[in-house]
């Protein structure tokens, strides 16, 4: 996965947050909340020398990160920690910090009025349901009561486990509305060991391996070529190569002990794989110099590519070593 990097911020702690807080979590808890932003919102979050990041941080008490993305993607994945109080009043500032950015580009959104933006917030698509409530009760609720409006997206974002929720409205209704959600998602956490992918805008690396495995997968892209034959020796024979006559080319790395539920019992797995992905998987053998991962070699549309990705990391986090792999060690 890619590392998070920093365009500026550190948080420095803040006693303050004094209101009686008679709704909600925790205040004393820290929360983190990942907002999707515009690149062109970027620099009038950060400021002139990081003026406006610098006083978000020290008036609201909270950690801002805007994490670094890759080239050529026009949107940028905003993270804040802090408390429950904290984070609300950042909402409220950064809110108005969006107006004045979007003012400065002329940026105009539908259905939004003189002295009014959005937030998008990005929320796991297991926990949405907290946010819209039993028959959309609590979303209408919250609209009603705040201003703003609330909207959850259908899907989740490419490659992620999480959908967006929009807020719309003036900063002090976002603020309100926001305060809601934030209660929301504390009071109703998400189960034990259930899966998270980040939205990564632009990002397709493969996540991390599950700990116990100590490993991380990689994936490496190559231009376009015309594909001859196939690839890989052992199990990589089932990626026999099919009739197209160019596509891509990636490759990632998998834990050695993973590859069997990948290639399942008589290459079942691999070969429903390759028909929901339509694209080409090859296994190759473990190189004696590193047994501990096996390349895999994907070959199709980028779309396909990414479909089969997606299906494979879902195989290998769901993997369980068998018993007596823990007795042998």
């Amino acid at each position: 996965m890619q590392d998070e990097m920093h365009d500026e911020m550190m948080m420095k702690g803040n006693e303050g947050a004094g209101e009686d807080n008679k709704v909600g979590p925790d205040p004393g808890e820290t929360q983190e909340l990942r907002i999707l932003i515009d690149n062109n919102q970027v620099g009038g979050i950060i400021g002139k020398g990081g003026a406006n990041v610098t006083r978000v941080r020290e008036e609201a008490g909270i950690f801002l990160s805007i994490l670094k993305a890759e080239s050529n993607v026009t949107e940028r994945v905003m993270v804040l920690k802090g408390q429950y109080e904290q984070l609300v009043k950042g909402i409220l500032m950064i809110s108005t910090l969006l107006i004045e950015a979007d003012a400065k580009f002329k940026k105009e959104t539908p259905n939004l009025q003189e002295g009014q933006t959005r937030l998008r917030l990005l929320v796991h698509r297991h926990a949405v349901g907290a946010v819209i409530g039993k028959g959309g009760a609590v979303i209408k609720e919250t609209q009603q009561e705040t201003g703003a409006r609330v909207q959850v997206s259908n899907d989740p974002l490419p490659q992620s486990t999480e959908k967006t929720v929009t807020i719309s409205g003036t900063p002090m209704a976002i603020h309100q509305a926001t305060m809601r959600v934030l209660g929301q998602l504390r009071e109703n956490p998400l189960r034990p060991g259930t899966k998270s992918y980040p939205y990564v805008p632009g990002l397709t690396a493969f996540p991390a391996v599950p700990a116990q495995f100590g490993q991380q997968m990689y994936q490496q892209q190559f231009s376009p070529f015309g594909m001859q034959g196939g690839f890989g020796g052992g199990e990589g024979g089932f990626g026999g190569m099919g009739a197209a006559a160019q596509a891509n080319t990636q490759k990632i790395a998998i834990p050695t002990i993973c590859a069997g539920c990948v290639i399942g019992k008589g290459g079942a797995v691999i070969r429903d794989l390759r028909a929901q992905s339509a694209t080409n998987i090859s296994i190759a053998d473990a190189e004696s110099t590193n047994p501990n991962e096996r390349v895999v070699t994907l070959t199709g549309t980028p779309q396909g590519i990414q479909t089969a990705i997606f299906l494979i990391r879902q195989l290998v986090e769901q993997y369980q070593p068998p018993p007596q792999a823990y007795q042998q060690q």
